[in-house]
């Protein structure tokens, strides 16, 4: 944890918000750390709805331990879309990782926040609105993806697959990788198994999975995530982030702002600017620092993002440069 000094204030937020969406950004999701536990959250969200209406997501990513307390308040706050993070739907893998019970609170939570959502949108698109994310790695989850994929079937849910990540202190390693071509074959292989022997024979497309069973579907533009969809009437989406093996980079229109108010262009990039001083040192001395210093920081950041995967090419790259933050101080 970090001390609260360090931590961007709800007033250097909403200042934040506003510089990029004058720049023309149309979607903000917050993340963390853990979203849910900034007493203020409800409040934070109402202050950037209300400004700024136009806005075509404003949404938050979550481990849903305590989301189904706080939603009321969070929608009529004006949040309209939810990430919910889970690895796992085996109680024993759940308190392993995460060294606490709750996996029945976080599929409450799933449940709960589509049921709000089907109401609030009266029978209107539910795609894209909840979504969860699930971290692939051999050896303890990647037995259960047919299982994330039959969250689809009967819920309006997106079930994103990721490529596990190199981040400071993941104990990344190329062994336990999963890519998105394996994870394909896998969830061919698991559904064969559902199906005890009952033919499947289908086209197959150029990833070689069976048509009849998941179609591809359209990828939004700067889309990160490559959807298909259970065959042949899911509700959801299934959905793979190849970060790693088939990465986006040269469509990523991301930029993440972490809880201490570092800009970082690249996920992966090492360098970080300090929005957080810059908003200081303006607010104590104007002279200093005006706004369109403020904004002419930004540019020059993002003018330097590196081409590829923070400049260092792969995903061994990354692991040996050892120079990133933990996924949980950049934020999901």
């Amino acid at each position: 944890l970090q001390k609260q000094d360090k931590l961007l204030t709800d007033e250097e937020i909403l200042e934040l918000v506003d510089l990029f969406v004058e720049a023309g950004v149309k979607k903000i999701r917050l993340t963390g750390g853990e979203p849910l536990l900034r007493p203020s959250l409800a409040t934070l969200l109402n202050s950037i709805s209300t400004k700024h209406p136009h806005l075509t997501s404003l949404g938050i990513t979550t481990n849903g331990l305590t989301l189904s307390k706080q939603l009321p308040d969070l929608l009529s706050s004006g949040l309209t879309h939810v990430n919910i993070s889970l690895d796992t739907l085996h109680s024993d893998k759940f308190v392993h990782i995460t060294r606490r019970n709750g996996l029945e609170r976080v599929l409450k939570a799933i449940d709960d926040t589509v049921d709000a959502y089907q109401q609030q949108l009266g029978g209107r698109s539910m795609q894209g609105k909840v979504k969860v994310n699930c971290v692939v790695m051999k050896g303890f989850n990647d037995n259960e993806l047919y299982d994330f994929v039959n969250l689809t079937k009967n819920k309006p849910v997106d079930v994103r697959f990721i490529e596990w990540m190199p981040f400071a202190q993941n104990g990344w390693n190329n062994d336990k990788f999963v890519s998105y071509k394996d994870m394909l074959t896998l969830l061919q292989e698991q559904h064969e198994e559902h199906l005890s022997g009952n033919d499947s024979s289908g086209v197959n497309n150029e990833n070689g999975i069976d048509t009849s069973i998941f179609k591809r579907e359209t990828d939004g533009a700067n889309d990160t995530t490559k959807w298909y969809s259970l065959q042949p009437s899911s509700v959801g989406r299934v959905g793979f982030i190849t970060s790693m093996s088939q990465h986006f980079c040269n469509t990523c229109n991301r930029l993440r702002i972490t809880a201490d108010g570092n800009l970082k262009v690249c996920l992966f990039g090492s360098d970080e600017v300090s929005l957080r001083d810059a908003l200081r040192m303006k607010k104590e001395n104007e002279n200093e620092l005006s706004e369109e210093d403020l904004r002419l920081l930004v540019h020059m950041a993002v003018r330097g993002k590196k081409a590829v995967l923070g400049g260092h090419g792969s995903s061994q790259g990354i692991k040996d440069a050892d120079d990133n933050r933990p996924m949980t101080l950049i934020g999901g």
